[in-house]
């Protein structure tokens, strides 16, 4: 037990020099080459064009889902929380046996 105390207590005294503030200094970086903007390949490589509006492309009106697809949807998400809950309960049974 007092191992662990000094353990705790050396990496406490460890972690918090890490805080302390060093001087910093700010170095202005100008160097005339290195922003330099270039173009590539030609100017019809980077022109944006359009794109044609096929049938593909257009989006169609949303229908709403079926009455059996509501019902699926909700026997899912039922499912979902009973699986959920008997896990929760599971876990926590677990753990208060190993206390």
């Amino acid at each position: 037990m007092r191992r662990a105390l000094l353990l705790g207590v050396a990496v406490v005294m460890l972690t918090s020099h890490s805080g302390i503030a060093v001087e910093q200094t700010v170095e202005e970086l100008v160097p005339p080459n290195e922003q330099r903007v270039e173009a590539l390949g030609g100017a019809d490589e980077q022109a944006v064009r359009g794109v044609d509006a096929v049938a593909e492309q257009q989006v169609a009106p949303q229908e709403p889902p079926s009455p059996a697809a509501k019902a699926a949807q909700n026997v899912g998400k039922v499912a979902t929380v009973i699986g959920a809950t008997a896990i929760s309960l599971g876990a926590t049974a677990a753990m208060l046996m190993f206390l």
